[in-house]
């Protein structure tokens, strides 16, 4: 079953294909050393919520002890 598209016709593949292709090569690709720094930040960024996650859960944790003493 093909679906119809704005222009009231079917879906083409190959036209989309043709399309993708098009529009990949506008896209601006980092640099390795871009692509180094973000993947820095990134990490750190995974990290500072992954601690900020393990402060909360242990605060929560410790309050609900309490709570059910």
């Amino acid at each position: 079953m093909a679906t119809e598209n704005k222009k009231g016709g079917s879906f083409n593949l190959k036209e989309f294909l043709i399309g993708v292709k098009a529009e990949m090569k506008k896209v601006v690709w980092p640099t390795r050393k871009e692509l180094s720094s973000y993947t820095v930040v990134v990490f750190i960024a995974v990290i500072f919520v992954c601690a900020l996650i393990w402060i909360c859960d242990t605060i929560f944790a410790r309050l609900l002890e309490i709570i059910l003493r």
